[in-house]
């Protein structure tokens, strides 16, 4: 696995499959997005296994994790294994635990049990803490796992959540008294 860098001009296409694969209530605007590709901490990786792309990562990295913003495998590759290769990558490369944003378990949304599935299956554990995702309309209720690379669990949850905060959402006004 490849991962390149990618810049403000060639994102339109990751912007592109991020609106047809994640919810709408889950997306930054474009204009964010090319915000926060300033940021040095913010990071987003075109996936190469040879000289196919079949996905990408857009991610924050802490001192001591990665945190998960997105992840996608293009459509035409999804069932043949890359989801899983993507994230033992990151984990190899980077040689620090994985924090994922996960929504709550729906029986009637069995893409949600799915992916619950998939992130436990490669070792993810769900942590105890109280999280929500500060969307622009209203936070919600999302549950927060965690891939630890060599079983290293994170220290300190809530520093590493409000640094991520102050990246990714500081454009969100309720956060601010949150995330000082």
């Amino acid at each position: 696995m490849n991962f390149i860098d990618i810049d403000e001009k060639n994102f339109i296409n990751i912007y592109k499959d991020l609106t047809e694969q994640f919810p709408a209530q889950e997306l930054k605007s474009y204009e964010r997005f090319l915000e926060l590709l300033y940021d040095k901490s913010y990071k987003v990786k075109l996936i190469n296994d040879g000289e196919i792309s079949i996905g990408y990562i857009i991610f924050v990295e802490l001192a001591d994790s990665i945190w998960l913003d997105y992840i996608a495998v293009f459509k035409k590759h999804h069932s043949k294994g890359y989801g899983s290769k993507i994230l033992n990558a990151v984990l190899n490369q980077f040689e620090k635990g994985i924090y994922l944003e996960v929504e709550k378990p729906d029986k009637n949304v069995p893409n949600t049990l799915r992916r619950i599935k998939f992130y436990t299956n490669l070792g993810a554990q769900k942590l105890d803490y109280d999280y929500f995702y500060p969307a622009k309309e209203k936070p919600f209720s999302m549950d927060l796992y965690y891939l630890p690379y060599q079983n290293i669990f994170p220290e300190n949850i809530e520093n590493d959540i409000k640094q991520v905060f102050r990246i990714i959402h500081s454009d969100i006004e309720y956060l601010h008294s949150y995330i000082q």
